[in-house]
């Protein structure tokens, strides 16, 4: 299911190399107590998020501050305190810091006659991956290639099984393969692409159990739909899909007319909706159903692609290539091969649920 969704790009090389950025920090933690209401330097955990100019707010206090300046070896900033109090404007006054109080970033704040402000970004970080050379043969003898069953020739019945075979897995390899480069007992090196379920370490739940829907949400809000799309597919083993069904069917009544010949009666969940207005799209994986059942993957599909490496007259996506035989071989080989990776932008807009083995509504029972 998952490589079917996956769009095609082409690659010059076999190493897949993109960006990753992202956007400035809107908050970060007080390090130490302030005790008095006019002191100016504060201790945080992560200076370079701050910039002369800025105004931040303390998310407890709800005291407004500009920064005047930063130095970073010290991990200290200086703040003009009480800011919307200034001149009786009314605001909040300034009050007693406390250590770990949340600072937000509000905005830039600058005067009529004001000067060049510093830029302040995020520098992108580089992330690659492999392409992976697939190769599988069929070979068929003369008389395989001459048989004839009552459901049609071997030759096209192989090859067509040959290839629902590779497109299997492919779909392992772009979901469960780790990324790696090495030199086989032949001397021949060797790239290997990595999956989704390894890649995935920020937006992670292991449930350990059954999956509640109170806890479901709170996990799509805070985390699984916090960055990237907030609309997401949803790669599921047949455990995860029975979980939304359980989560469904208490909510829902059947009411069947008397004297109908034929009913139909069952809950297919194909969507969710999260609290925060995001819809994940369920799908069933049976690679997942069977390897790893318990777990789903949701992925950004926006930014994840099957890079092929294609050059030099070369379209190397799925293909066959017909008679690769020796020429002594009285029979037939056909090749069928693929030389692709796996790209998904950043692992944080992508989200994984292990250990599911039920649903229930409402909230889980401790």
């Amino acid at each position: 299911a998952f490589f079917s969704e996956c769009k095609k790009v082409t690659t010059p090389q076999e190493k897949i190399t993109w960006d990753v950025d992202e956007y400035l920090a809107i908050k970060d933690l007080v390090n130490g107590a302030v005790s008095g209401t006019t002191t100016t330097t504060i201790t945080v955990d992560n200076p370079l998020y701050f910039l002369a100019g800025q105004v931040w707010m303390n998310a407890r206090t709800g005291e407004f501050m500009q920064i005047s300046d930063v130095n970073v070896s010290s991990s200290q900033i200086t703040v003009v305190r009480g800011l919307t109090a200034l001149s009786s404007s009314g605001g909040t006054a300034a009050a007693a810091i406390n250590d770990n109080d949340t600072l937000v970033r509000i905005a830039p704040a600058v005067g009529e006659d004001s000067a060049r402000q510093n830029t302040q970004t995020t520098t992108p970080t580089a992330v690659s991956n492999y392409c992976q050379m697939f190769r599988w043969d069929l070979q068929m003898s003369r008389r395989q290639i001459k048989r004839e069953f009552d459901t049609g020739d071997e030759l096209p019945y192989q090859t067509m099984k040959q290839m629902n075979e590779a497109r299997m897995a492919l779909n392992r390899a772009f979901l469960a393969g780790e990324k790696a480069r090495f030199t086989d007992s032949d001397g021949q090196d060797v790239t290997t692409t990595a999956g989704m379920r390894p890649v995935i370490t920020t937006n992670t739940w292991a449930v350990g159990g059954s999956m509640s829907e109170y806890d479901l949400d709170e996990f799509l809000q805070t985390e699984g739909l916090r960055t990237g799309s907030r609309n997401k597919m949803l790669f599921c083993s047949t455990a995860v899909m029975l979980a939304f069904s359980e989560i469904t069917k208490d909510r829902v009544q059947y009411c069947l007319q008397l004297g109908t010949e034929k009913a139909s009666v069952g809950i297919q969940v194909v969507e969710y909706k999260a609290p925060n207005g995001g819809v994940i799209r369920l799908v069933e994986d049976r690679f997942l159903s069977e390897a790893f059942d318990g777990t789903a993957i949701g992925c950004d599909m926006s930014v994840i692609k099957r890079a092929v490496f294609s050059r030099g007259g070369y379209n190397d996506d799925l293909h066959f290539i017909f008679n690769t035989e020796d020429p002594d071989d009285l029979g037939h080989v056909t090749t069928l091969y693929a030389d692709m990776g796996l790209i998904y932008g950043a692992e944080q807009n992508h989200f994984k649920i292990t250990g599911v083995s039920g649903g229930a509504k409402g909230r889980a029972i401790l």
